[in-house]
């Protein structure tokens, strides 16, 4: 359905997330994921392609191709993995075309992939900074702040003492990476 947005998932090793992610949206009627998972250096398996020459060349490199989505995912790759133009490609998808930009994090993700001294740290909604070493493997347990109680990103339930129980229930992480303000 050409009505339907799309969204490109990137990944720089396999891992749980884009599992996880691809079987969420497998039940999406209103949602169409591509996802790329680099295997090696110079390889990349395709999934949900519309024909055989979608991404064939890997990420985009002209505005025509990368704004055919609606949004973009990138998942534990490095920074230096796209070119300097593929990052204001990115930077443009966001800025001008109004596409939506999640970035998740990992061992090669968000300061620990130089995502914090690239042209992509504008756009972002928390300061990254530029040092290594903020992913840890560490299990955390997740946990609300005064201003996450209120937020309503982090509400699962209206009702605010439901919705405390709620977050205090949940399991620990396997791993975080700490961002800044």
């Amino acid at each position: 359905d050409p009505e339907k947005p799309r969204v490109l998932y990137i990944e720089g090793e396999p891992r749980w997330e884009m599992k996880f992610v691809r079987r969420a949206m497998e039940d999406d009627e209103t949602l169409e994921l591509v996802t790329m998972l680099r295997t090696t250096q110079n390889k990349i398996y395709r999934q949900g392609i519309a024909d055989a020459k979608e991404l064939e060349t890997g990420f985009p490199t002209i505005p025509e191709d990368l704004y055919t989505y609606s949004g973009l995912v990138i998942g534990t790759l490095e920074s230096n993995w796209f070119t300097p133009s593929q990052i204001k490609l990115i930077r443009q998808f966001v800025d001008e075309r109004g596409g939506g930009l999640l970035m998740l994090g990992g061992r090669n993700g968000l300061a620990d992939g130089g995502y914090g001294s690239s042209e992509l740290s504008g756009i972002l909604p928390v300061s990254i900074g530029t040092s290594p070493g903020t992913f840890s493997r560490t299990a955390v347990k997740p946990g609300l702040t005064a201003r996450g109680e209120e937020s309503l990103i982090t509400r699962l339930v209206d009702d605010p003492a439901e919705n405390r129980k709620l977050w205090e229930s949940l399991p620990a992480l396997a791993d975080f990476q700490r961002v800044g303000d």
